[in-house]
Parts: C-alpha cells; structure tokens; sequence
C-alpha cells in the first residue's frame, strides 16, 4: 500500500480518483477547501506553504503519488485561476517533490485540459510569467481578460510546466505526466452548460465518440499512471478526452 496526496479531492476528478485509489488499497490524503484531510485554498500563498508542512507530516516525509487535481473553471476570475491552476498546482509539485524521492517508485500527475491545447487565445507573454514563477505579473496579464482565457492558458502552463521537469525528474526517479481530460461529466461541466457564455464553446468541442466522459473513467487513466504498468511513461501529456485533440490538431504528435 502506498500514500498518495490528492488536490481536489471534495468533488468531482478528485473525488473520484480518490475512491478509485482506496478501492485498490492505497492510502488518500486528500487536500481541498473542505472536507478533506488538510483543507487550504491553494490560490493563497501563505495557505499553500502550510499544505506543504501538513503533506510532509502527513506521508511521514515520504509520498509515493501525488495529483495535482484542484483547480477553478473558466467561469470564476482570471486571476484567481491563475492562483490556482498554475501555480497553486506547481507549489504542490516543487514543494513536495523532495517527499516523492524518497518513495520506491514515485510518480505525480498534474490535471491540465484539452483547452490547453487551443492555440487561437493564447497568450505568450502570460505563459513566460508562468514558467519565470512570476505570480504577480501573470495575474496582470490575464487581469481584465475572460476566465475562458485565463483557464486555457493556466492549463496550457501546467502541461508545459510538467515536459519542462522530466528531466530534472526523471533523474530523481520520479515519473512525471499530465492527464487533459476533454468533456467530463462534474459538477464544473453542469455548471459551464447552464452558463449562456460557456455553454455554445463546450457543446461546440467535436468529440469523435460522441460523449461526455465519466470521472471515474479519466480517475482510470490517472491511477493508470500512478500505477507499476506506466513505470516507463514519464514527460508525457495524455489527452483522455474521446478523441476531441485529434480533431483540434490532426497533425500534432
């Protein structure tokens, strides 16, 4: 049995990844606003570096997984987004990287978005913040912009962010990847189609298959990546989203 800290773990992916990974005997410390082992909102700084200290208590200074799963929709602020999104998710990864080392067979999953991979709203002097953890002059960048914006490029930032650590990662022994789950039935998704500027962009994404996925089955691929069957599976985005990134991009690789 191994310990695994989770992000997000109140509700929807989190939730669901989490009862996935008690079903097959490992131990979940989850970390959410609510309702989980150590509550801190990651778009805080200060609550940030205490998750961090709570996480290294918690595993005992040793992590054998770790998702990074919390995140906002597109329909909350900008700047907000970014907090979380990005940066709240790669405090997580950095902080906790040193704990992740110490496990036999380490692995970490960061949860982007096939709207990461939509090139038409970029924003390129926003991702350079990201990268340069420049917290401030990322929030003004997007200041101002539409939480559509905001998420595509938060989640653009944090795919980006994992191919960027492979090495220094993988040198570490700890493997590495990003899930980008396209159309998920959660309580986000409810909440984008009942929102007359949200609901015509998501009803819109082609989806080769035909349907919304469950959070069970994309909480399938990510305990897939955790799990011994990846252990050469590292640096890699996985895009579980019934085809849609095939369709957004044909030629990509």
């Amino acid at each position: 049995m191994g310990t695994h800290l989770v992000t997000g773990s109140a509700s929807g992916l989190g939730a669901a990844l989490r009862g996935r990974l008690e079903r097959d005997g490992q131990r979940v410390i989850g970390l959410d606003r609510r309702d989980a082992e150590i509550v801190a909102d990651l778009g805080e700084v200060d609550q940030r570096r205490r998750a961090l200290d709570a996480a290294r208590e918690a595993c005992g200074g040793a992590l054998d997984g770790l998702v990074c799963c919390a995140g906002l929709g597109p329909y909350e602020e900008a700047k907000a987004i970014t907090r979380v999104n990005f940066f709240g998710a790669v405090a997580l990864l950095d902080g906790l990287r040193d704990a992740l080392a110490r496990a036999p067979e380490p692995a970490a999953v960061a949860i982007s978005s096939v709207a990461g991979a939509v090139d038409a709203i970029l924003v390129p002097e926003y991702l350079a913040a990201c990268h340069a953890g420049d917290e401030k002059r990322a929030q003004e960048i997007i200041s101002g912009r539409d939480g559509n914006t905001a998420y595509c490029n938060a989640k653009r930032a944090l795919a980006q962010a994992v191919k960027r650590r492979a090495t220094r990662w993988g040198a570490l022994g700890i493997r590495l990847n990003a899930v980008a789950p396209g159309t998920m039935q959660t309580p986000m998704l409810e909440r984008l189609l009942s929102d007359d500027r949200h609901a015509p962009g998501v009803r819109a994404l082609a989806v080769p298959l035909g349907r919304a996925a469950s959070a069970e089955e994309i909480a399938g691929t990510v305990a897939f990546l955790l799990g011994p069957d990846a252990r050469y599976v590292h640096g890699h985005v996985i895009f579980a989203d019934g085809g849609a990134h095939a369709v957004l991009d044909p030629d990509a690789i």
